[in-house]
Parts: structure tokens; sequence; C-alpha cells
């Protein structure tokens, strides 16, 4: 019994041991080279790559000579981690974008790296170059790639815009929407051609400052859909009316080269952790025609001045009793829905005894559910010049009912005012538009003096004088100054690249802003899109990076090339990548968010500080 529990023993630390083993062999490191083709020709580029697999990260990365080829790009690293049964594996890799210097076999020595201690190398790698394509040749086919990129980007992005009514009476309102579609990363976005409205009044609507995206679905594809610009239209004429089109560059994030193969990388659409680019394309929204009806030709009301919408009117008096020569308001209130600012006053006639001035205008607009509303008041500021009552006729407002499709008269009540004797000097009135606007002047001349004047110099000349002299050369100098001033802004505001370099922080403030509210709403998406967009415009700026050249690697070279410290480096790429990471995390935690958007205030304050 006593042998049987030693043999029993004896196994369990033999599979003890056995399982030790694999483990460490799991957890060995490997250190490989591959390229994406062995066989090129002489003006074409190829990518190697030296990647380390394994537990733990290297250091001390040792690249071969490429003596016989042509350096464009690199080291370009980058991280990959994967979880596989709870446990994290991660491999980090070098990239070079080589171009051969002749033609021939040629062997790319071993790389060298420090793993635990313990020096890896690779395996050599073998390149054989052959004679080149034609340059003709080989354009045509970059020419075919970029159109390639250019067609699957253009069946996954367009510009669309979506009106409410195509078909409308003169002065009616019709909310025209202008939309993106997407299925692509649409990293930024510019707007290069606003679309013109001949024929119509234009009103903005508000939006959201910050894109809102949601999901539709358009021929049986989901797309992400976002509002670039609403607005109110009111046509003007009869006929065919055009919105012209509106055009926007975007810069798409595309995969430049190989997809990664690792389910982690696809994961995330490959931002950060793979091979990506970024593409200017530019999208340009259909021209939309509206048929604008004319408005009835029949029983047309007097009064009609082209109103078009639904309207009621208040009309009063401020006072129905005064004196000859003091003034008596008379307000006409027009509200509803349509195009108010066109609204013109109603046609108020009064009596020869009665001193009528042009009226004052006043509007309270509201922009609500993306229609025009609201109200326009007109004051009339009225003189009874002779005592006695003192009529004021009933007058008409008139407008076209889109809704009853027919004239629409509106009358106001008839006034009569009590003007008892004033005073008997003649009072003349500016042309203030209400009392309180009203100014009495009086007499025609007013004298400075009357009477018997005498003039006695007093004083001293002040020609000759120092302070005459100070006045006379001080708008010479003024406008020297003035010069100097503008050519210094003009030449400032022309280097764009100062500009951004001066305005960086400015505008990641303000899109930490942005951040913070979110942040404040517990909206994670929207909080660490607005963080990784403050990172990556802050350091474009700083650098004077295009946003379709922006890349992980060039910042990493532009801001090694600046001097900044390794450590600042590598806490804002991980910030970033942090980020992209936490945007499609399956769950967000706050104390998380504040910490990222603390981190990246320091972090944005100390780069500040290393690049001035």
């Amino acid at each position: 019994m006593t042998g049987y529990r030693n043999i029993q023993k004896s196994g369990i630390v033999i599979i003890l041991c056995f399982v030790l083993v694999l483990a460490a062999i799991a957890q060995d490191a490997t250190f490989t080279a591959s390229v994406d083709r062995n066989k090129i020709g002489m003006g074409e580029q190829f990518e190697i790559t030296f990647m380390l697999s394994g537990s733990g990260g290297g250091s001390n990365f040792r690249p071969p000579a490429f003596n016989e080829f042509l350096t464009l790009s690199g080291p370009n690293q980058s991280t990959n981690m994967q979880f596989i049964n709870g446990a994290t594996s991660m491999s980090v890799s070098y990239t070079y974008i080589l171009q051969p210097r002749a033609e021939g076999k040629f062997v790319i020595a071993p790389a060298f790296i420090t793993h635990n201690n313990k020096q890896l190398q690779t395996q050599p790698v073998t390149i054989e170059v052959t004679k080149g394509a034609p340059p003709q040749k080989q354009q045509s086919k970059q020419s075919q790639q970029d159109a390639d990129i250019g067609k699957q980007i253009g069946e996954n992005l367009f510009l669309k815009v979506v009106v409410d009514k195509a078909r409308v009476y003169q002065g009616e309102q019709i909310t025209a929407t202008y939309k993106i579609f997407t299925r692509v990363n649409v990293v930024n976005y510019n707007l290069t051609k606003m679309p013109s409205i001949t024929g119509f009044w234009s009103e903005d609507l508000e939006i959201p400052k910050q894109i809102q995206l949601s999901n539709e679905v358009v021929n049986g594809k989901q797309y992400r859909v976002g509002i670039l610009k609403k607005a109110a239209l009111f046509p003007q004429r009869s006929g065919t009316l055009t919105l012209d089109p509106m055009e926007v560059e975007c810069a798409v994030q595309v995969q430049s080269r190989r997809r990664s193969n690792d389910v982690f990388d696809q994961f995330f659409n490959d931002p950060f952790f793979g091979n990506v680019t970024n593409v200017n394309h530019k999208v340009r929204s259909q021209p939309v025609n509206i048929t604008v009806l004319p408005l009835p030709s029949t029983d047309i009301p007097i009064a009609f001045n082209g109103a078009v919408g639904k309207y009621s009117m208040e009309v009063w008096l401020d006072k129905k009793e005064t004196k000859t020569n003091e003034p008596v308001t008379l307000k006409v209130k027009i509200s509803g829905r349509g195009n108010l600012k066109l609204l013109e006053a109603p046609p108020v006639s009064v009596s020869p005894d009665i001193e009528k001035y042009d009226p004052k205008i006043s509007d309270n607009v509201t922009k609500e559910n993306d229609r025009i509303s609201g109200s326009r008041t007109f004051e009339y500021l009225l003189i009874p010049r002779h005592p006695g009552e003192q009529k004021i006729p009933s007058f008409q407002f008139s407008y076209f009912d889109v809704e009853k499709k027919n004239y629409v008269s509106l009358n106001s009540q008839e006034f009569t005012v009590t003007v008892a004797k004033g005073s008997e000097t003649s009072q003349t009135y500016a042309t203030g538009i209400s009392k309180e606007d009203v100014k009495l002047l009086g007499e025609d001349i007013r004298f400075i003096k009357s009477g018997n004047v005498s003039y006695n110099r007093r004083g001293e000349a002040f020609a000759g004088s120092v302070i005459f002299f100070i006045l006379s050369v001080s708008p010479v100098i003024a406008f020297f100054g003035f010069i100097f001033y503008a050519r210094r802004r003009e030449k400032f505001m022309g280097n764009l690249m100062l500009v951004r370099n001066r305005t960086a922080r400015k505008v990641a403030r303000k899109r930490l802003s942005d951040a913070k509210k979110f942040l404040d709403t517990k909206k994670k998406e929207d909080f660490y899109t607005e963080i990784s967009r403050a990172l990556w415009g802050y350091i474009g700026d700083k650098l004077g990076i295009p946003p379709a050249d922006l890349s992980i690697d060039l910042i990493r070279n532009s801001l090694e090339s600046k001097k900044l410290s390794v450590g600042m480096i590598a806490k804002l790429v991980s910030t970033i990548e942090s980020c992209e990471y936490a945007r499609f995390a399956p769950t967000s935690d706050s104390v998380t968010m504040d910490s990222v958007y603390r981190e990246t205030v320091e972090l944005i304050s100390a780069i500040e500080e290393e690049l001035r």
C-alpha cells in the first residue's frame, strides 16, 4: 500500500513537472522576420517586419544593415495584445519599407533583440530583385490601386439632401436636411462648397455642434448617419427650382497594405494596432428639384402683399385720450408660421388731422421643430394736430393659407381717439418710432448766444503750441503704425502652419471642454471620441501635419525630431490607444474616464511646455 502511494506521488510530481515545462515552453518568446514578398522589381517597394511574440516585451532592438536597399520608412513600431483563456500575450513588431538599389539576389542579415536577459535573433531573409516594370506601367498600377480605393470608399460614403416637401406653393416653407451616410471610419471632414440656393430665401435651423450619429438602412445596408446642415427655404418664384449640391472633403481611414488576420485587430478595425492611412475623399450630394406652384390668380385681396403661411393679428392703442401735438402709439402684432421676416406693414390709413410716421419693426422669431414661427410687431407713431374725436379706420392684413389653399383676410377694429386742445406752440417731433423715442425740438433755430456779444482772445494762441504739433504729427504716426500692424498680421495669417501652431492649445481646450460635458453625462463613446480628437488635433496643429497624413508612426518620428522625451511620447501613444480601446469595450468605468480626462489635460500641458 505504501509503495502504491509512493508511485502515486511520483506520478503527480511527474505530471506537475510536465505541466510546468509546457508552460515554460508556451511562454518562450519567438523573434521572426517576414516580408510581404520575396521577389520584387527595380523601383518597387516591399515591407519587412521583425516580430517578437510571447509574454513580456523586448529591449535593445538592433536591425540589420540594409546596405543594398534604400530605407523609405521605419522602424514603425506597433504592439498587439491577445486574450486567450484568460491569459494575456503580447507581440511587438518593427516594420520597414525598403526599395532595392540594384538587381540581384540579396540576403538580409538577422535582427537582434533582448528578451528576459536573453538575446534572440531572426533568421536571414532572401530577396530577389528583377528588372522592374516600365514607369508608365507602375504608375498605371498605382492609379488602378487608387481608383479601387476610391471606388470602395464611394460605395460606403455618400452625401444626400433630404427635403420634407418636393411640391410647394410660392412662399411656403421647405425644410432641407444635408446628411452624410458612412460605413467607413471618417476621422475628419471639411465643407468645401456650400450649396447654392438661387430662388429661395434661406434661414439656417439649429443643429448640435457635435454631430450626433444615428443608424439608417439604405438599400439593405446599415449606415451611420450625421446631419451637417439644416435650413428652412422659402421659394420666391414659381416653376422648377434646384437645390445645388454640397461638397464635403472627408479624411477616411483605410488599411494601407495587407489586412491583419488577427481577430483582435479586426475587432478594433485595425486603426492603431495595424497598418492604416488616411485618404482624402470628396463626396458631393445630388441636386434636388423642387416644384413651386404659383399662388392662385383669382380672388386676390387688395391688402395681399405676398404673405404665405398661417397667421393671426392683434391691434391696440397705448391710449385713447390725448392732447394736440402729443403722440399716440398704434401697435399691430402678426403671429403665426411662415417667413415672418418678409412680412410687410399693413396699410394703416388715418385722417389728414393726424400725422403718421413710418413704423418701427420688432421680431420675435423661433425655430422649433424645424419650423419658422413667432411674431412681427409694427409700431406706428401718430400725432394728432387738431382737437376733437379722431378716427383710425379699420384696416386689413391678407395672406395665403397653405392648408386651406386660399386667401384669408384679417380685419382690425376701428379706433377713436379723443384729442383735447394742447399747447398753442407748434411743436416738431423727430421721426422716432415709439413715444419713448420722440424728442421735442421746440424751435427751428436755437442760437448759441443772443444779445450784445463781444469776442476777446483768452490766453495763448493754439496754433504753434506743443499740443498743436503733437496733434499734427499723431495722425501720421498712427497711419504708419497701422500699416506695420496690418502687414505683420497679414504675414502671420498667411502662415497657416504658424496659425495652427499658436492656436493648437486653444482648440484642444475647447474639445476637452466638450469631452467634460460627455464625462458628466456618462456618454462613454462620445467622451473617448472627443478626447481622441483633442489629442490628434492638438498634435497635428502643433506639428503642422495635415489631418489626412496623421498616423502614430509619423507623430512619433516628428516628436522625436523635436527632442520630446521618450516617456512623454510613449504616454501620448498609450493614451490614444487607450481611448480607441475604451470606445469599443463592453463595460465602462467612470473612474477610468475621470482618470483619462485628467491625464489628457496634464499631458497636453506637459507637451506644450516641452515644445515651447
